[in-house]
C-alpha cells in the first residue's frame, strides 16, 4: 500500500508528521523556561553625578514663544478673535441648507473664510449672532435688539432652447 502512495502524499505525510512532533515538543515542555539577562551593578555615587544635567527652564523665560510665534510669517502675535458684541452684521456668511424635523431646527452656514457652520436654533455663531428662527428657506439672527436674515440662494433654471428638437430621418433601414 505504501508503494501506491504517490510522492507528494509521502511529502504531506511527512510535514504532518514533523508538527506532530513539534506539538507534542511544546505540549511537553520545551521553551518554558525564560532566558533573564543578568541584573546589573547598581551604579555608584560618582557616576550618578556625572550624569549630563538637564536644565528647566523658567515660564517667564519662555513668553517670547507667544509674543513672537516661530511660525507666524511676520513673527507677531495671533490676532485675538473679537468680543461678541462688536459683531457689526452676517457679512461673509451664507446659508447653504437648513433642518426642520420637530424639535430638530438646525441650520448650515458656510463663511467666507474658515470652516463650515452647524447652528441650532438659540446657539451663538462666533461672531456673537445668535440664530433666532429658521423656515425652509430663511434663517433669522438676533444681535443686540438688531435682526439680519440670511435666505437660501434660490438656483434658476436657464431659459429654454430656441432650437428645434432634433428629430429622426424617415429612412428605412437596411
Amino acid at each position: 500500500m505504501i508503494g501506491s502512495l504517490k510522492t507528494v502524499e509521502v511529502a504531506l505525510a511527512g510535514v504532518a508528521a514533523l508538527l506532530m512532533l513539534l506539538i507534542a515538543g511544546v505540549l511537553g515542555g520545551i521553551g518554558d523556561s525564560a532566558d533573564w539577562l543578568p541584573a546589573r551593578a547598581p551604579r555608584s555615587n560618582a557616576q550618578a553625578q556625572s550624569a549630563p544635567h538637564v536644565p528647566v527652564a523658567e515660564l517667564a523665560s519662555l513668553s517670547n514663544t507667544w509674543t513672537s510665534p516661530l511660525f507666524s510669517t511676520d513673527r507677531s502675535p495671533d490676532i485675538a478673535l473679537r468680543k461678541s458684541g462688536q459683531a457689526s452684521s452676517l457679512a461673509g456668511l451664507t446659508l447653504t441648507g437648513v433642518i426642520l424635523n420637530g424639535d430638530v431646527q438646525v441650520a448650515f452656514i458656510r463663511q467666507k473664510s474658515g470652516p463650515a457652520l452647524k447652528v441650532h436654533r438659540g446657539e451663538r455663531l462666533p461672531n456673537g449672532w445668535t440664530l433666532d428662527a429658521l423656515t425652509p428657506l430663511q434663517a433669522r439672527f438676533v444681535l443686540d435688539g438688531r435682526t439680519e436674515s440670511l435666505s437660501l440662494p434660490v438656483l434658476k433654471l436657464p431659459p429654454p432652447s430656441t432650437q428645434a428638437p432634433i428629430s429622426l430621418s424617415n429612412e428605412s433601414a437596411p
